[in-house]
């Protein structure tokens, strides 16, 4: 039988991302998850080493604005990619947040905007992107989902061949997003996911660890948020690891939010990252 070279490269991927899943350390051991947060100034490296972060997720503009963090440009992306090397602060993920406003499957220029994003993570290294589909960004018709699957299958060659995963992060259960997932299959396109959003629309931390089981190797990239400091709030996050590792994802998790006024945005990281490092 005959492979394809898209076959070839589907396969290159899914063996490449089942290595990367595969924990140095097992079962409960502390210190398996490195941590990140949700940051996008040239400036955040610095804060991020000082707290002892080990990723950051950086915002991707939906079009083209000239800002620091436009990676359309070569300069941007040297910029960040010093950065990056002075401090050892790797860049994680892109996230193209502006999806809620202006959704995903209206967009003329979608295909576009988010063809550039693959080609500067192939530049950057960076291995996935979060695209978000809440607010307006939220299907609500048959031909929202089945546009959003056509043009997922319009851009995953170009993200295979670029071995990078274009991520979804929705309002969705497991079946949505294997409603989409399935129908585009390929390991380009995965899901992004967010207890911290699961707890406020469908349920407790019981309902959100049997919703990540349903997403079996599905899971690319993770927020992790509260509604106060990490290990305070609604969810139980040591059960979610747990679950994370029953399931074989060991990525990154990057805090979202999670910050307390009367503590400041360093003190309340310094505090979910010790969280974190102990589960």
């Amino acid at each position: 039988m005959r492979i394809t070279r898209r076959e070839m490269i589907k396969s290159s991927i899914l063996t490449l991302g089942a290595a990367s899943l595969l924990p140095i350390l097992s079962g409960k051991e502390k210190n398996v998850y490195e941590v990140g947060a949700w940051m996008s100034g040239l400036g955040d490296f610095e804060r991020a080493k000082k707290i002892g972060l080990d990723v950051i997720q950086v915002s991707f503009p939906f079009r083209p604005n000239g800002a620091e963090n436009d990676f359309r440009s070569p300069e941007a992306r040297a910029e960040y990619l010093e950065k990056s090397a002075q401090t050892g602060v790797r860049i994680e993920a892109f996230a193209m947040g502006e999806f809620n406003e202006h959704p995903f499957w209206t967009q003329d220029d979608t295909i576009e905007q988010v063809s550039a994003c693959i080609d500067a993570m192939r530049a950057m290294n960076v291995k996935y992107v979060l695209i978000s589909y809440f607010g307006a960004g939220d299907p609500q018709t048959d031909d929202d989902w089945d546009e959003i699957i056509r043009r997922y299958k319009v851009l995953a060659p170009k993200a295979e061949d670029a071995g990078v995963a274009l991520t979804i992060e929705a309002p969705w259960t497991a079946e949505g997003h294997h409603r989409v997932v399935d129908a585009v299959d390929s390991p380009a396109v995965r899901v992004f996911y967010d207890p911290g959003n699961m707890v406020n629309l469908f349920g407790d931390t019981e309902w959100i660890c049997n919703d990540i089981r349903k997403l079996k190797g599905l899971i690319r990239g993770c927020h992790i948020k509260d509604d106060n400091i990490l290990g305070k709030g609604q969810i139980d996050y040591q059960k979610v690891l747990d679950t994370y590792r029953e399931i074989g994802f060991f990525g990154p998790q990057i805090v979202e939010g999670s910050v307390v006024g009367e503590l400041g945005w360093e003190e309340s990281m310094r505090q979910n990252i010790a969280y974190i490092k102990s589960l």
